[in-house]
């Protein structure tokens, strides 16, 4: 494994959280790294890519992220990124009633409990007795709910990785498939050979996905649906939102209520 790069603040074994709010800019990587502690990521504001062993994962602000204790992984941000991270302790983990869930990178719906609860812990509002049960429930939420599925499959080669990171970060979204080619390395055909391999997804309808999925930031951050589409290089906002309901089943007004 490689070195620890801890940055959760030490908590009393017996209180069994803690908390940490990082911003992070457009572009910035936290390399590869494990905690002793479980953590549960969430970003208020921003999209991160996050990279465990063996998966990749696109984090908006309608997602939250479980990482069990010695879990290798790393962030690369898609956007700024306001980040709020509970950390877990090996007691409060063995605490929640289906531990056991805990033990798998976990994805779920970052629902108006959630968001409370997160917000809770990182509150002066409330005691540390209060604040346990509260780091607790999100355990127990965590591990009653069904892990939801990558809405945007990462590729695996590293090749296209490359070039995926490229279009993700600089929202390059009107790249061709020969450009991106070009930056993998590769002829058209094989880099679309290998993105079918690795994402079962071709290169356009994976782009479309990651144009929808950049979206949800702006439309959590306020930005009118017109100008949503726009900035993602849809044709009117009629095709954003159908494109929206295809890959969401709802469409961006239904995604904000």
């Amino acid at each position: 494994m490689p070195n620890i790069i801890d940055k959760a603040p030490r908590h009393d074994e017996a209180i069994g959280w803690s908390t940490l709010a990082t911003d992070y800019g457009r572009g910035e990587v936290d390399p590869p790294h494990y905690h002793v502690e479980g953590q549960l990521l969430f970003a208020t504001k921003g999209v991160m890519l996050v990279e465990t062993e063996g998966n990749r994962w696109v984090i908006p602000p309608q997602r939250a992220l479980w990482i069990p204790p010695r879990q290798v992984h790393s962030y690369h941000l898609l956007s700024h990124t306001e980040l709020r991270t509970v950390y877990s302790s090996g007691s409060l983990i063995a605490d929640c009633t289906n531990f056991t869930k805990c033990e798998d990178v976990h994805v779920i719906t970052a629902t108006a409990l959630v968001k409370e609860l997160i917000a809770g812990l990182f509150s002066s509002e409330y005691k540390p007795p209060s604040q346990r049960k509260m780091a607790l429930l999100l355990l127990e939420i965590l591990s009653e709910t069904e892990p939801l599925a990558a809405e945007l499959p990462m590729p695996q080669d590293a090749r296209l990785v490359r070039a995926a990171r490229t279009l993700l970060v600089s929202q390059r979204w009107d790249a061709s498939l020969s450009e991106l080619a070009e930056i993998a390395a590769m002829s058209e055909r094989t880099f679309s050979r290998l993105f079918i391999r690795d994402t079962g997804f071709s290169f356009r309808s994976w782009k479309q996905r990651a144009r929808i999925c950049a979206s949800l930031d702006l439309l959590a951050n306020g930005m009118p649906v017109k100008q949503v589409a726009w900035q993602l290089g849809f044709s009117c906002p009629a095709a954003f939102t159908a494109a929206f309901r295809t890959i969401l089943d709802i469409t961006p007004r239904e995604f904000l209520t």
